[in-house]
């Protein structure tokens, strides 16, 4: 499982991988080409049967928000690594940033993908929804009033969900770079939902340089931009897994 870590490793950067029989890729695109920004995106191994998946956004550009994310993002590995789940380790980060009083305001969404019960856990802090594409469709992931950014109260506490991902099905993790780069947040997801239902039907190949590719997002973009994928395999595989 591949896991950017390294500023270097910051600039343009995807990554694919496979754990439990889930396809997983990621994209980071910082704005107009920028070696830096201050958006995130990254998976990690917990257990045998469980990838943390973590996105987030933290406001303003250059390198103040490049610090500030490899701050924030730093804070939720800490959570992971505790054994917490989201919404504790959203609350932790939310701590962390409000007691570092320097005006620090992220969105993230960090969540567990258990590849043995096919359910994706997780917690969602100012972030926008994940998407999911398949036979059914696609639809975002929405549950009514969305919980405060980080950094903005310590008492925010970010609620848990739980879903189940369907066989073959896509999900996707994004920050607002990619939905709002025309500054139309209702157009800059119709184009998400049909890049997404592109990847979902190109099996064979990477999902989020293919949903890059169809927005058109590389080098073009006014604000940084990431994606994080993971396709879930087939009923077959699940069989065996």
């Amino acid at each position: 499982m591949t896991v950017v870590r390294d500023a270097e490793e910051l600039d343009f950067v995807w990554t694919s991988s496979v754990f439990g029989g889930f396809k997983v890729s990621t994209r980071i695109m910082p704005a107009h080409s920028a070696r830096r920004g201050g958006d995130w995106c990254e998976t990690f191994a917990l257990s045998k049967h469980v990838v943390a998946l973590s996105i987030g956004d933290v406001c303003g550009h250059g390198l103040a928000a490049f610090e500030a994310m490899l701050l924030t993002r730093q804070f939720v590995r800490d959570g992971a690594a505790w054994g917490l789940d989201p919404s504790q380790t959203l609350a932790q980060v939310n701590q962390a940033l409000c007691r570092e009083e320097r005006g620090f305001y992220a969105t993230a969404i960090f969540g567990l993908l258990d590849t043995r019960r096919n359910t994706f856990t997780f917690a969602n802090a100012g972030h926008p929804p994940p998407l999911l594409a398949g036979a059914f469709g696609e639809y975002f992931l929405e549950f009514g009033n969305g919980d405060l950014l980080l950094g903005m109260s310590k008492a925010a506490i970010a609620q848990l969900h739980v879903v189940t991902i369907p066989a073959e099905t896509l999900l996707v993790l994004y920050t607002d770079g990619i939905i709002e780069r025309q500054r139309d947040v209702i157009l800059g997801q119709r184009q998400l939902r049909n890049a997404a239902t592109l990847a979902y039907r190109s099996s064979a190949l990477s999902a989020a340089p293919v949903i890059e590719r169809q927005m058109f997002l590389a080098g073009s973009s006014h604000d940084d931009a990431a994606l994080l994928t993971a396709r879930a395999p087939s009923p077959r595989m699940y069989s065996t897994l």
